[in-house]
């Protein structure tokens, strides 16, 4: 029934009689902060930034990936040759990026073109790894923003997974499936993708094209790479159309909102005193953990690094339940905020709309009272 509603509401979402193709889109709303960009300059036939990028090098479907295969074009531009050769038992080899950074939460952007000519599988999306496998153990979500065969240029889809380990999905999956787009993707344009916390947004030269829900309760909140590749997939590629390339015109990530965690990437800012420990309570997403104190005094402390100065909605995570601390403080910035940790849902706290400047100055802090035990899991900051 979920999916059957969904599925009405995208194909709602996708009744675009006309598109246009922007240089460059950006992200609809203020407070968003260019944090990773790529343009692809550089001399013709050259590799794109080593500091940057790896190569997608795998071996899948009709094709072997290739590192020689990607080159920048000398004017601005990213190119995955697509060849018929024999390489690794494959009759034609195709190529892509990944981004050495993984990232989370915010607005993704390309501008690309694809191919003519079938049996090419060109896509733009978001996953772990580092190009080596597509099967990578310690993937678990994956967001495809463009996702298209060349034998449809005029179709793509866009999907939201999450993997059980490295061969089998979750059955919970929200999709567009195969549409048209109305657009010729040979020609240039823009695809977006809009990664929040409860969903995420999937646009086609700045028009909205299809919404799904994202919910921390059922989807591991990860870092996710970029990738950037097209492979040999499904139909047999015509030899008379190759060699052929797919070009990228830059990538870019913007950011809004900040979170920081006790765990993994989010850490970042995160830092204890007193004596901390990991309980068996589950936190605001699927997987994280929750670190609990039980002597008066001890404090976990929080620090976002602010790209932009404005305003913020703050909140921190209180994985309340039996046997917490009943007058656990939060303090922003000089503010306090008494949390009951003992009784109700867990959830989001606010902790009120403040301005905050740019960089690590910002802190939040849980102080434990010591009547039970006070829970540290995470605070985030929306900008406004």
């Amino acid at each position: 029934m979920l999916r059957s509603r969904l599925l009405t509401l995208a194909t709602a979402a996708l009744a675009v009689t006309a598109l246009t193709t922007p240089a460059h889109a950006d992200p609809t709303g203020t407070g968003w902060t260019l944090a990773f960009s790529d343009d692809f300059d550089g001399a013709a036939g050259s590799p794109p930034s080593a500091a940057r990028w790896n190569f997608r090098t795998d071996v899948k479907a009709l094709s072997a990936q290739l590192a020689r295969n990607v080159t920048l074009s000398g004017d601005g531009r990213l190119r995955i040759h697509l060849k018929k050769e024999d390489v690794s038992g494959k009759q034609f080899t195709g190529g892509g990026v990944v981004s050495k950074q993984a990232l989370r939460y915010g607005y993704y952007e390309t501008r690309a073109r694809l191919n003519d000519g079938p049996g090419w599988h060109t896509a733009f999306w978001l996953m772990a790894g580092n190009g080596s496998t597509t099967f990578n153990p310690e993937h678990r979500t994956e967001i495809d923003v463009l996702e298209t065969d060349s034998a449809g240029p005029t179709t793509t889809q866009h999907n939201v997974h999450t993997w059980k380990d490295a061969t089998t999905k979750t059955p919970v999956h929200y999709g567009t499936g195969v549409y048209d787009t109305g657009a010729d993707l040979r020609q240039w344009h823009t695809f977006g993708v809009d990664w929040r916390e409860t969903s995420v947004r999937y646009y086609i030269d700045g028009v909205l094209r299809f919404t799904a829900p994202y919910k921390p309760s059922e989807w591991t909140h990860d870092y996710l790479n970029i990738w950037l590749t097209s492979i040999a997939y499904g139909v047999t590629p015509d030899p008379a159309k190759l060699p052929a390339t797919v070009e990228f015109d830059y990538i870019r990530y913007w950011q809004r909102d900040y979170y920081v965690d006790n765990d993994g990437p989010a850490a970042y800012g995160y830092g204890e005193s007193g004596t901390w420990q990991t309980s068996a309570l589950t936190g605001w997403t699927h997987g994280s953990p929750v670190r609990y104190a039980c002597t008066a005094g001890a404090t976990a402390t929080y620090r976002p690094n602010i790209r932009s100065a404005g305003s913020y909605d703050a909140y921190v995570y209180n994985p309340s339940g039996s046997g917490g601390d009943p007058r656990a403080r939060a303090t922003l910035n000089g503010t306090t905020t008494t949390i009951d940790q003992s009784t109700g849902t867990p959830g989001w706290v606010p902790l009120g709309t403040h301005t905050l400047p740019a960089g690590t100055s910002t802190t939040v802090t849980l102080t434990a009272s010591g009547s039970s035990c006070a829970r540290a899991d995470a605070v985030k900051f929306i900008r406004r």
